[in-house]
């Protein structure tokens, strides 16, 4: 904010960013998203609830939430993501059954995030899991305690680009003798197909990106910012900060 003491509520200046947030500006959206793994092995990965690949929905389908614990039985899990189409939407799933699960009424194409939310509702004892019907897919959990998926996955809504203006990675590792973290963006873009490494680069406690110039993703891309470990195994979290701006 530019100073000025006699400055009045409809006079001030304030930064493009803050008024993003704030939801000021429209056709544009700030975008967090934040992921953690506390044993990324040697084989890269998000940094997400599990230790394995991530694999995106090959096609649009009724998501099956399900919890860990048969305890959980009146849970309120927001989704959001994108439908058939690619574009945004959000469905509330109010688990009843626990380890059952229910099924979402309408289709998605991906998962950008969900979050157990309503003091109404009972919290999570379990680990909520969105996944497919057949309980052979996951697409995103909820660990018990955390309330929210923390997973550095991202698909770019159809009509929107996704502007990415930072990115922070930890780990433990020192640096010394095979110690350290390698980290890398991989992005495809559904319109054509192609799958490619964005930047790959090794890592000791922190990496960190601030663009001067924000790196633009377009639209129906899939992102996973990766992490692996180049010995053994190595905790890691991941901060994402971007606008997503939708086309003109």
């Amino acid at each position: 904010m530019i100073y000025n003491p006699s400055i009045t509520q409809y006079e001030r200046t304030e930064a493009f960013e803050l008024q993003v947030a704030r939801g000021m500006i429209a056709g544009h959206q700030l975008v967090n998203i934040f992921g953690y793994q506390a044993a990324v092995g040697t084989t890269f990965i998000p940094a997400w609830e599990r230790t394995t690949v991530y694999n995106f929905p090959a096609a649009p389908l009724n998501l099956l939430v399900y919890s860990s614990s048969a305890s959980d039985v009146n849970c309120r899990i927001v989704i959001s993501g994108l439908d058939a189409n690619w574009l945004p939407i959000t469905e509330v799933v109010i688990l009843t059954n626990g380890t059952t699960g229910v099924l979402t009424t309408n289709q998605f194409i991906r998962v950008n995030s969900a979050f157990a939310t309503d003091a109404v509702y009972a919290n999570p004892v379990g680990n909520i899991l969105i996944g497919n019907a057949a309980k052979t897919a996951i697409y995103g959990e909820i660990l018990a305690g955390i309330g929210r998926t923390q997973m550095s996955v991202y698909s770019v809504p159809n009509g929107y680009t996704f502007y990415l203006y930072r990115v922070d990675a930890y780990n433990n590792q020192g640096g010394g003798g095979n110690a350290y973290g390698l980290y890398r963006v991989s992005a495809t873009d559904n319109t054509n197909g192609t799958t490619y490494v964005v930047l790959q680069s090794p890592f000791a406690l922190n990496y960190n990106a601030r663009r001067c110039i924000p790196f633009p993703y377009t639209q129906k891309t899939d992102l996973q910012w990766q992490v692996a470990a180049a010995s053994g195994t190595m905790p890691a979290g991941i901060i994402i900060e971007g606008i997503l701006i939708k086309n003109t």
